[in-house]
């Protein structure tokens, strides 16, 4: 969390913020304190309605959330966000799904636009009992792969990416696992050109 915090602080995200895989907003609040509006999008509706009761009161009027499949092309114009971000999701993709958003985020950033991901990568989990457990379908990448992957990606970006570690333990049994350990990239970034500069509208935008 306090690297992707300083993240947030350094890239000077503010305008109009998309956050993707909102979740229930860890971080949508500081979003909202930089920026002139944040649209929050999950495919969890659930996670959405948390989301907005954890928003602070006095951000609210900033706040436009709408439900969104990720995996599919998404629901805005070219070039209608000033920034990006996107934590704890993008790593359960498979390469071509992973691209396939990215190649989407591209598309709503506008030129110069800010983008903050992270991404997960040597995944350890163990049970209780020492046992490696895996999740059927999720990708885990080296750290080596996923910085190779997001440099091949986002060539038109000029990035910067951290690496960091983080470990849990004597997690709840609903989680699946006891303990989590890998390392995770910090993804940030400015674009430096588009190829398509159309005029836009701002906020939640339907095409």
């Amino acid at each position: 969390e306090k690297e992707t915090i300083e993240a947030i602080n350094n890239i000077g995200f503010s305008g109009n913020i998309l956050n993707i895989a909102a979740g229930d907003g860890r971080f949508n609040n500081r979003l909202l304190e930089l920026s002139d509006s944040v649209t929050a999008i999950d495919i969890d509706n659930y996670e959405l309605e948390s989301l907005k009761e954890n928003c602070h009161k006095d951000l609210l009027d900033k706040l436009c959330t709408k439900a969104v499949d990720i995996t599919q092309k998404l629901p805005f114009q070219d070039e209608t966000f000033d920034g990006v971000f996107c934590t704890g999701t993008l790593h359960l993709f498979d390469r071509d799904t992973i691209i396939k958003i990215l190649q989407e985020i591209k598309r709503v950033l506008k030129t110069k636009g800010k983008i903050v991901l992270d991404f997960a990568t040597d995944i350890k989990r163990l049970d209780k009992n020492q046992n490696l457990v895996v999740f059927e379908g999720e990708g885990n990448y080296t750290t080596d792969e996923a910085i190779s992957l997001f440099e091949e990606q986002l060539k038109e970006f000029s990035l910067n990416i951290g690496v960091a570690t983080f470990m849990e333990e004597n997690l709840e049994d609903d989680a699946g696992y006891n303990y989590i350990s890998g390392n995770f990239l910090i993804i940030s970034g400015i674009a430096r050109e588009k190829s398509i500069n159309k005029k836009h509208q701002q906020g939640c935008i339907e095409r």
